[in-house]
């Protein structure tokens, strides 16, 4: 091959334009004289070959972060919904809105007004923490609810809301509280007439999941989801329900835990239907195991147990019994897959609990010291009502009340024990599931 076609050939790359030519091998024998190697090209050899590295290991970075973003998680901003001074309801109950805060600064409402007549609850942030699902109706809890829907808003930079999708679900039925899948394809709510904790069938209760880019929604029917959480690979939808005859006693909880999966329809059972209830169920970040909480009572009594087992159906065990919770949003695993969270009652019939921290297979359990604050008077109790994690895993975030004091705080606890709990909002409503904090959006 001539010098010019074999430089055309390297520029063009596999494969060539080239045809093979078999020819004679000569073999030269006379001895092979090496020159010396100029500076200049021994610097420009090392130069090219620094720069294929360098390419090759960023073609290898950008890859491996299509396929799974590997970064660590930072915290970003936290929502939460609570009370204004608009509609109030018959026991007192004040319609509420949404509003946003980062650790360090001050909140500001990004959903809602005084006067809007809309009750604006569960903010959800997406996983990217680019978008914010809520819920939203007129009228109050203690009020007949009518227009209820699904909201999707876009957030930018400084924290301000832009609503993208509606999902009208209409009725007489309460705001939707949706959960995001992880690859933020997908929201899925709950919409019924009956709510999980009271005694009714779950009969006309529904599970919908809606693709957020068109706004289709498939509907799962006599569903009564007490609880909602996607895998994180976001293909199955974990849904903790009740069926269309409840057990006496047992709310409309039948014990299970079913799995659908979103882009074939199928549905499976995981936990089958029992005379204990599963209420709350929390996915390992991995994805290989569910951790729930069950017990015959409502929560009230000391018969909560927390298991867990593995989406194939076997490994299940349990991790903590005994326990009562009328608090609480269940069992969180933490985002780096090492602890679960959960509350527990002190003592039957009281409402102060403790938070517990529990490793995944149950062999230690370290149960946290109340929570008081730089300042606080000993005698000060700051009761939990929910507590849940920051996304990088190095915090609590509590909502938390003083025995014989109006309202909740919205306080950071750091797991680090040199560190002191802060408190980052004043105010809150009684409503423990209304708060969510969002990653920090990359790029």
């Amino acid at each position: 091959m001539d010098e010019p076609r074999l430089e055309r050939a390297l520029r063009q790359g596999p494969p060539f334009a080239t045809m093979y030519v078999p020819s004679s091998l000569a073999l030269d024998e006379r001895p092979v004289v090496r020159g010396p190697v100029s500076v200049t090209r021994l610097v420009l050899v090392i130069a090219v070959t620094t720069l294929l590295l360098v390419g090759l290991l960023a073609g290898l970075v950008a890859v491996g972060r299509s396929q799974n973003d590997v970064r660590p998680a930072s915290n970003g901003w936290i929502a939460f919904a609570r009370s204004g001074s608009g509609l109030r309801g018959r026991d007192g109950w004040i319609e509420r809105d949404i509003y946003l805060l980062r650790e360090g600064g001050t909140a500001h409402r990004i959903v809602g007004s005084d006067a809007d007549r809309l009750d604006q609850i569960c903010p959800a942030f997406s996983p990217d923490g680019r978008r914010l699902a809520y819920g939203e109706a007129q009228g109050t809890v203690d009020t007949d609810y009518h227009d209820a829907a699904l909201v999707v808003a876009d957030l930018d930079a400084a924290g301000n809301a832009s609503e993208s999708l509606r999902i009208n679900v209409g009725g007489t039925v309460p705001p939707p509280c949706a959960a995001w899948s992880a690859d933020g394809r997908r929201v899925a709510f709950g919409v019924g007439p009956t709510s999980p904790g009271n005694d009714r069938s779950a009969a006309g209760n529904e599970v919908w999941v809606a693709t957020v880019a068109d706004g289709h929604v498939d509907v799962l029917s006599d569903q009564s989801a007490t609880d909602l959480e996607w895998s994180p690979d976001g293909s199955q939808l974990a849904i903790a329900s009740g069926q269309a005859d409840p057990v006496s006693g047992q709310s409309s909880r039948d014990g299970s835990i079913r799995l659908y999966d979103a882009d074939s329809g199928d549905m499976r059972t995981l936990v089958g239907p029992g005379p204990w209830g599963v209420w709350k169920l929390t996915w390992a970040p991995d994805g290989s195991r569910i951790a729930y909480q069950r017990g015959r009572s409502d929560g009230g009594g000391m018969d909560q147990e927390i298991w867990v087992v593995r989406v194939d159906g076997g490994g299940e065990h349990q991790i903590a019994r005994g326990f009562g919770s009328v608090y609480g949003v269940g069992p969180v695993w933490s985002p780096t897959g090492d602890r679960i969270v959960y509350q527990r009652m002190k003592s039957a019939g009281t409402e102060a609990h403790a938070v517990v921290l529990v490793t995944p297979d149950g062999a230690t359990q370290v149960v946290l010291s109340d929570l008081r604050l730089p300042g606080d008077d000993a005698s000060v109790s700051r009761r939990p009502d929910s507590v849940t994690w920051s996304p990088d895993g190095k915090e609590l975030l509590y909502s938390a009340w003083i025995d014989g004091r109006p309202g909740r705080a919205l306080i950071s606890r750091p797991l680090d024990p040199g560190s002191d709990p802060v408190v980052l909002y004043e105010g809150l409503d009684p409503a423990g599931e209304n708060r969510s904090w969002g990653r920090l959006p990359h790029g």
